[in-house]
């Protein structure tokens, strides 16, 4: 939704390929199909710019893009289930800026406790946290994106936080959402 000249597309996907990869990963995209599947997102944003209407927020389109044409993808392959409205489905975060810590062990530590910490979280938890803070999308995208309201968006991020906190502590949770772990 996004009103473009042919010049910017280039600029564009280098901006946000890394960014849809990241989240694409997350998803549980195996690297071929989710290249192919980025690839066909700005295809159709190429074949469309006619018909492509203004947007603040690039990355909110393309990523709605990417997993609208991820869902029809796995509504090809499997017809019985639904994954929005399932939250079972996994959704998996890459710690990676543990390499700012130089102990060894203290790392490892750190990297276990974030582990659990995600694995206490359902898979739409994790999805909607990783959006919030790491992507920075606003709550009324997060909810287009996980097919709820936005006041339901609310409540699934704050109960998300919640767990965390109760479990973990709020020293470990401000490491788990800082740049050094998640860097952009």
């Amino acid at each position: 939704m996004l009103k473009t000249k042919q010049c910017d597309y280039k600029r564009l996907y280098e901006k946000y390929v890394g960014q849809m990869y990241s989240y694409g990963k997350a998803l549980g995209v195996d690297d071929d199909a989710l290249y192919d599947l980025i690839h066909d997102v700005f295809l159709h944003f190429f074949e469309h710019q006619n018909e492509i209407v203004d947007n603040d927020n690039v990355k909110y389109y393309l990523f709605r893009c990417l997993k609208n044409r991820m869902i029809s993808e796995k509504r090809k392959e499997v017809t019985m289930e639904d994954i929005d409205e399932s939250d079972d489905y996994l959704f998996s975060i890459t710690v990676s800026g543990l390499d700012y810590i130089e102990e060894e062990e203290e790392r490892k530590e750190i990297a276990e406790q974030i582990e659990n910490m995600l694995c206490s979280l359902t898979g739409r938890q994790r999805e909607a946290i990783y959006l919030r803070y790491m992507q920075e999308l606003e709550y009324d995208e997060i909810a287009v994106l996980l097919n709820l309201t936005t006041k339901g968006t609310r409540k699934l991020i704050y109960r998300a936080i919640e767990r965390m906190r109760e479990q973990y502590g709020p020293v470990l949770f401000y490491f788990f959402l800082s740049d050094h772990f998640f860097p952009f």
